[in-house]
């Protein structure tokens, strides 16, 4: 099985798939770097087939891996995540008009998307947060507490999925036309302030 690491032939003992990656992640970590990607026999490996047993045990003739520094990483993330939040903000106001005109169905299909890009947005900025060794607990935008924003997002998921369930049309429209487009805007701002954090980092 041949190896690769960012292009570079690595010598390494592996007989399965499974032991590259392990093996590879090892070698990355102590150049100070994170795998992103894994390609199999010119094939890019979803995160299902990462977390598959039996992918895992599989053997292949070339295994290569790509890395990136954590903090670039990072950075990346935190821009698509603020990226992605300009899509549930036209998700959300799209529902919002089609609620307003009785397509309640097309509607729950927006706002599926919506709850999904926040969940994706949450755990970006954990994770991010986590490699870089941000402490989120420690830091305050606008005086107010990252920790404190958090809670305030998911107590107003919350009260959306509620009046969602309770098929309370008119909660469901206010809470988009007239929550959500400031939560929008301060995570927007959570997410500039960490992109900061990060580049300061970077910049030494």
């Amino acid at each position: 099985m041949q190896i690769l690491l960012d292009s570079d032939p690595c010598e390494m003992k592996a007989q399965t798939v499974g032991e590259a990656i392990a093996a590879a992640a090892a070698l990355a970590q102590t150049q100070g770097r994170l795998i992103i990607d894994v390609i199999v026999d010119g094939l890019r490996w979803s995160e299902q087939q990462l977390d598959s047993a039996e992918q895992n045990d599989t053997t292949a003739e070339t295994v290569e891996f790509i890395t990136a520094e954590p903090k670039e990483l990072v950075l990346q993330t935190f821009e698509d995540a603020a990226d992605a939040l300009s899509d549930a903000d036209a998700l959300q106001k799209e529902a919002a008009e089609l609620l307003q005109s009785d397509q309640s169905i097309i509607c729950m299909d927006k706002l599926a998307e919506a709850l999904s890009i926040w969940l994706t947005v949450q755990q970006a900025i954990v994770k991010g947060s986590q490699v870089v060794e941000l402490q989120l607990d420690s830091i305050s935008v606008k005086k107010v507490p990252i920790t404190e924003s958090i809670a305030r997002l998911n107590e107003n998921l919350q009260l959306l999925r509620s009046a969602l369930q309770q098929d309370d049309q008119v909660a469901v429209a206010d809470a988009l036309l007239y929550e959500f487009p400031d939560i929008i805007n301060e995570w927007r701002t959570i997410l500039e302030h960490l992109q900061s954090l990060v580049e300061r980092e970077m910049t030494g």
